[in-house]
């Protein structure tokens, strides 16, 4: 057995196979995706990061040939196609699939700003698809709004990424609890499952139909809920998106966070995302129906738009280039002089080789004019059903300084080799040098570097991997500040002089500087009450905070790496926040790092 490769991307012009390379469109922890061409027709290349034979834990190549056999199983016109599989000479594996020119669906519901009408005959169509889907017996396992693409032509959805598909009989290849998927779209029932079943290494979840649905179902409150859905890691965001998946409490209606959207597609919404299964199932069973029946509304209720446009040319097209990904980001406070010089010999570096990816291609509107999206022919005009005729079988701030985060003791980090020499003070002073011009020529002032993406260190994954923690781990609930504790009420909020914002309750202040949190759960052999240490940056667009250490209530310390926030890509700034002076939510997540 030979040991798992790194993996080179493959450059625009080169062939695969009887393929055409054209662009490098993104790419996951198992494969990446390509557009290709063969006799001046587009299609899409999935290549796997590893070959055959290689000691991939992840399994890549299984991966690869499992949703092979998922795709062939179904033949729907809302399902990507397969055409062809093979193997480079090297022994890496790729499917050949249609190539769906278009936009992701969070970025279309962005862009395009839809209609209520529009968006429920597009997730008609979508329920439609996973009827198909399941009645040949395949689950897709990581339905978001990522993983579905809007033709440009037409306006169809399209499913796609079936990387973490299963089919009835297919053999396992999960080493954890729960299969890969997205946090925020997994099921209460597979949320409960991993809290009971964590520490057990032979228990594996058994991913029902009804779990693809209630993922679509938390698609559409997204949908219906967030005029950001394609705003993520360091990107601002007006507001946070709403919490789905709280063990304290269910989420609001659609129509409560949202007063636009219908009372009756409220309803149906709230109904399909119950936490009880046995009150779900039903409706989740007529799903499709009751989306095509409330499709058919003429109404101007259901013309308008979901979300209001946004201001006059602030939304011309979609943001370009590659969107930070999770991998973890060790924490570098580099001038802006260094990064400025570093980047632009980043750009020589790439101009002389090719070899780094370039960004995948965004949706664009022409202009600052909205672009109006393609509308997906309508149902035949039926009464829209009620969610109770299926049988229940189933303002903020006054004024925010700055604050001064506490310099808490760090548990002693574990030493670690050199990994280049410091930089010299004539580098230093040359760099200090060319970012001063840079920034006199750009007339932009000089911002707060934030971490920059690299690999967790090999010590913090072995210590994770130690305390019984998976790779698919859920994030783990903590209080951000363990300074700012949860106050349950305005006026002991008022009398520890802190904010108190009756939508998010009593917020925490974060400055610039060493960050103390605590877990509030216990998550395999990671255990309730274990501090994390780590540093936090406010001055982006949202809040950004990294862990390196942790100190368990037993005493046992160990190198980790962890990401502040539910999804592991920041927290927003909530109103009344300022410059070094954050207000968060009191209690969020943190998320694990792997890569």
């Amino acid at each position: 057995m030979t040991t798992a490769e790194v993996f080179s991307y493959l450059k625009p012009g080169s062939r695969l196979g009887a393929y055409r390379v054209r662009e490098w469109k993104g790419g996951g922890a198992y494969g990446d995706v390509y557009r290709g061409v063969k006799n001046g027709k587009p299609v899409a290349l999935k290549l796997s990061k590893h070959r055959q034979h290689s000691a991939d834990p992840g399994k890549t190549d299984e991966r690869l040939l499992r949703e092979l056999v998922c795709l062939v199983h179904v033949d729907h016109p809302h399902i990507a196609k397969v055409q062809g599989w093979a193997r480079t000479p090297q022994g890496r594996g790729y499917l050949v699939l249609e190539y769906v020119d278009g936009w992701t669906l969070a970025h279309w519901l962005q862009n395009a700003r839809p209609t209520f009408q529009q968006v429920v005959r597009l997730f008609a169509k979508l329920a439609h698809a996973l009827e198909h889907m399941h009645g040949r017996r395949v689950r897709h396992r990581d339905l978001s709004l990522s993983n579905v693409m809007v033709r440009k032509v037409d306006g169809e959805p399209v499913l796609i990424d079936l990387g973490a598909g299963e089919y009835s009989g297919a053999q396992e290849l999960t080493d954890a609890p729960l299969p890969p998927g997205t946090n925020r779209y997994r099921s209460p029932e597979a949320a409960r499952f991993f809290k009971e079943n964590q520490n057990n290494p032979d228990a594996r979840y058994a991913f029902p139909p009804e779990d693809d649905f209630y993922s679509l179902a938390v698609c559409l409150f997204d949908a219906l809920t967030d005029a950001e859905p394609a705003r993520g890691g360091r990107e601002a965001r007006k507001a946070p998106r709403i919490d789905v998946n709280s063990p304290l409490w269910a989420p609001p209606s659609a129509r409560t966070a949202n007063p636009r959207v219908p009372e009756a597609l409220s309803e149906w919404v709230e109904k399909w995302m119950a936490r009880d299964l046995e009150k779900r199932r039903p409706s989740l069973a007529s799903m499709r129906e009751a989306l095509e029946a409330l499709s058919a509304q003429q109404s101007p209720e259901w013309q308008s738009p979901v979300h209001p446009p946004p201001d006059a040319g602030a939304l011309a097209s979609a943001p370009q280039g590659r969107h930070p990904s999770k991998p973890w980001r060790r924490m570098l406070a580099w001038t802006v002089a260094a990064v400025v010089l570093g980047a632009f010999a980043l750009a020589m570096l790439r101009g002389a080789s090719g070899e780094a990816p370039p960004g995948p291609v965004m949706p664009e509107f022409a202009g600052s004019q909205r672009a109006q999206p393609p509308s997906p022919s309508a149902p035949p005009v039926s009464a829209v059903p009620s969610p109770s005729e299926v049988p229940p079988a189933v303002k903020e701030s006054s004024s925010v300084s700055a604050p001064t985060n506490s310099s808490s003791t760090l548990p002693a980090a574990k030493p670690t080799p050199k990994s280049a020499p410091a930089l010299g003070r004539g580098l230093l002073r040359k760099c200090a040098e060319a970012g001063a011009l840079a920034a006199a020529l750009l007339g932009c002032p000089a911002q707060q570097v934030q971490p920059t993406q690299e690999r967790c260190p090999t010590a913090a994954v072995e210590d994770m991997r130690r305390v019984r923690l998976a790779r698919y781990s859920p994030a783990v609930s903590i209080i951000v500040d363990v300074k700012q504790p949860l106050i349950g009420s305005p006026d002991e909020c008022k009398a520890a002089s802190r904010v108190w914002s009756n939508e998010w309750g009593c917020m925490t202040l974060l400055g610039d500087g060493k960050l103390e949190s605590v877990t509030t759960e216990t998550l395999g052999g990671f255990l309730e009450g274990t501090r994390l240490f780590g540093r936090v940056w406010t001055e982006g667009p949202i809040v950004v905070g990294r862990y390196t250490r942790a100190r368990m209530p037993n005493g046992e310390e160990l190198d980790v790496c962890l990401s502040l926030s539910l999804e592991g890509d920041g927290l927003p700034k909530l109103p009344g926040s300022k410059p070094g002076a954050a207000l968060v939510q009191a209690n969020d997540g943190a998320t694990f790092q792997w890569d």
